[in-house]
Order: structure tokens, then sequence, then C-alpha cells
């Protein structure tokens, strides 16, 4: 009973709304640029069969990139902490529902956690992929915003075939179907959501951590002892200073740069940091710290370290990850047939229990319940009241009042306003 599951559904009309605004996650500030595709991307899409130039990925057809039977392996990248896992009786982790498709299909799946952050994963395949060549992955997760654009606008990833997700199609919640940001989940399906929001340790702070403006009071979180999410900050500070993020411009985004450089020169920060922050957090590095939902709850619940996740008086950031197919990819038939698999509603459940972010399949939250109620007739009563505790959470199943206090980010679409933007907030986390 190690496996976790993240039942995570909120109101499927408020998140609608909610997703009508644009998103960003770790649209972290390296100026990445989208490179010249040119010649060598046309080149590759023309042999394909699709046309060729910026969005030249759009022309291909789907139906036949994911026809024929899939290949032997799967290489699927992914943040750490983002599926399920456990032990086996000699003591080596494995991955249950990646064990499973396995066993159902007969393809090898090389799964790695080797996504820190969106620039950073973007950086080290776009190269491989103006180029036309293999990127090394068939699904690559990526948060929407600044980076998701930036891989569909060139046409670096490829079009889904529509008719290869009969469980998408059953089981999806309305808000993971014909995202504002992707019509039609064209090119992505969502991996899963969560908020920005402030992750404490208790043992290390003097005194209640309850807005942003704590996490720059050196008397409530101490010296070098703050963490803050590179990617997420300018957008999370606009949202606690009171600025909407999403029509925000230069005026406001140096508002929320005074507002980092006062903190900087506090002397609280530790580290401007990318997923590694989460190591941090868990050894006790940092008193308190930008944090994404899921990564406390999963560290309090299952692993019952002293943290706990503080939703700031000011607000919080709302994103979501996308599994896409990048051109290029070795087995993209593959990589559908587990992107469906993962929509079956007893699979979810399995990633949702365990990694506590907000599941794009509803019915995991009933799964959940039942769960713990075997759990509770079988006497293992502290696993289920973890269980229950997961069901239950607001993290995982937001209602409309909860979501009313996030938002999505600010959307940089232009050469110009990425420039700006990393003017303004590049100094701070790299100066």
């Amino acid at each position: 009973m190690s496996e976790r599951d993240d039942r995570s559904m909120m109101d499927p009309a408020a998140m609608n709304r909610v997703m009508r605004n644009r998103l960003t996650r770790r649209t972290v500030l390296k100026g990445a640029g989208m490179g010249v595709a040119g010649f060598s991307v046309a080149s590759f899409l023309a042999a394909c069969g699709g046309g060729g130039g910026a969005g030249g990925g759009e022309e291909l057809d789907p139906t036949q990139v994911f026809s024929g039977e899939p290949g032997d392996t799967l290489d699927f990248a992914n943040w750490p902490f983002y599926l399920d896992q456990t032990k086996d009786k000699d003591g080596d982790v494995y991955y249950p529902s990646i064990r499973q498709f396995q066993e159902e299909t007969g393809i090898t799946v090389n799964y790695a956690d080797v996504i820190n952050d969106n620039a950073e994963f973007f950086g080290k395949i776009q190269p491989l992929l103006a180029g036309g060549d293999d990127p090394g992955w068939d699904i690559i997760v990526i948060t929407n915003g600044r980076y998701f654009n930036q891989l569909v606008a060139p046409g670096y990833v490829y079009p889904l075939d529509p008719t290869k997700r009969p469980n998408f199609d059953a089981n999806a919640a309305s808000w993971a179907k014909d995202p504002f940001y992707d019509p039609g989940n064209k090119y992505g399906m969502a991996w899963q959501s969560g908020i920005t929001g402030i992750g404490v340790n208790t043992d290390l702070v003097s005194a209640p951590i309850t807005k942003m403006d704590d996490l720059a009071n050196p008397d409530k979180v101490g010296q070098a002892s703050v963490g803050m999410l590179e990617g997420d900050m300018p957008d999370w500070v606009m949202i606690n200073l009171g600025i909407d993020p999403k029509t925000s411009g230069p005026d406001e985004w140096k508002e929320a740069a005074a507002w980092l450089q006062m903190q900087k020169d506090s002397g609280v920060v530790r580290g401007y940091l990318g997923n590694e922050y989460l190591t941090d957090m868990q050894n006790g590095n940092l008193a308190a710290t930008m944090a994404w939902s899921g990564d406390v709850l999963y560290s309090d619940v299952w692993l019952g370290l002293p943290l706990e996740f503080v939703f700031p008086e000011g607000g919080a950031l709302l994103w979501i990850d996308n599994m896409m197919v990048p051109v290029g990819a070795q087995n993209p038939a593959g990589a559908a047939q587990i992107m469906d698999f993962y929509y079956d509603p007893k699979i979810a459940a399995m990633v949702t229990e365990w990694v506590l972010y907000m599941s794009p399949v509803p019915a995991t939250q009933d799964l959940i319940i039942k769960d713990a109620d075997k759990a509770q007739e079988q006497g293992y009563k502290g696993y289920a009241n973890k269980l229950y505790q997961t069901a239950k959470s607001n993290y995982l199943y937001p209602d409309e009042e909860f979501l009313s206090h996030t938002s999505f980010g600010r959307d940089l679409k232009t050469d110009e306003e990425i420039d700006e933007w990393d003017s303004i907030f590049l100094p701070i986390s790299q100066g």
C-alpha cells in the first residue's frame, strides 16, 4: 500500500472560467530563443509529408504520424516526484503504473525525471529539434506558457491523433479538454495541475508564515534561508501585490522587480531555484520557499516531514503541465498509447495518490475514497487517514471560492516582450 493517488479535481465550470486566462508555471526567465528552425525543420517536415516554416507541424497528418504498430521501447521525460513509485522486495524503486503498462503492451518504457525547469530542458532539446534530429524523447511534459508556445509555433511537436485517445474522451475533466492555450488538445494532453504557494518548515521559522512579505522578513525566516522559484516568481509576486499578471505591462513588472530586489537586499534569499528546491526543502536547508503544492503535500503526508503548504493571503499561481510528442520522436504510436493509458481512472488514481497534484481525471476522487475505505477495513488506519486527507484536500479538488484566489501568469508572445521581461527580472536572479 505504498502507492499514492492524486484525485485532484476542481469544479469543472470554475476551472474552465479560470483557464480562459493565460497560464505560466515555471516560465523561467532565461530567454532561450525559438532558434532558426528554417531550412532544416522545413526539410524534415517535408520528408514527413508536411509543410515547413513556423507552425509547419500543423500540416502533418497525425493519423500517419501515429499509425502503425508501436515500437519496442518508449522514452518518457518528466519532472521529479511526478509519478507513482514504490520498492520491490529487494529495495529497488520502480513505477507500478509503468510496470503495468509494460506488462499489458510489451513496450519497455525508459522513464526519467530529467526536467528541472522548462527553459533548461527546452534549451537542451531545441537544437536537436531545429536540426530535424531525434530529440531523445517520445514524450515530454511541458508547462503551459512561454515554452509550450515555443514548441508549437515552429512545429517542434506533432499534432496529436484524436482517434488514439478513447480514455481521454471518456474520462478527462472538462478543464483538460479543449483548453484555451491548446484548442482541441491539438498538441498536448494534461498530465497534472497545481498551484504555486509557500512551503514552510515549521521547525525552522520563528513565527507563522501567511503572506508573501513574510518571505522578506529575516525575523521570521532567518538569513539565507528562503528559496525563490525563478520561473514563477515574477507572476507570483505580481499576484501577491494585487496586480493581475495576465494584463500586466512593464510598469507592473518593475513594481514586482522592486519587491524582489528588496527581498534580495534583506539577505533572506538562499537561491533562485528550479525543481532542485525540493531537495533543499526536504533536507531542511530552507525555512520557507516558494513551492509547488503537490511537492509539499507529498513531503508532509507521505514522508512525514515537518513541512506545511501555505496558500498566501494575496493569492497563488495556477498552472498545468502537458504531455507532448516532439517531432523526430522514434515511437509516436507508443507515446499515444501510454498517454491515453494514463486517462484510465484506475491508472490515474495510482499516480494521483502518490504525487498529490490535481488530476485531469475526476473519477480518481471516488476511487481514492474507496481505497481509503478498504484500508480502513483491513486495519491500516494511518494509511486510510492519509488517503481520506488526500481525497478531501482543497488543493487537489478546489472549489470555485478557492479558484477565485488563483490566477494564471503573463503570456509572453513577442520577442520584444520577452526581452523587456528578461531585462527587468534576470538581473535579480542572475546578477
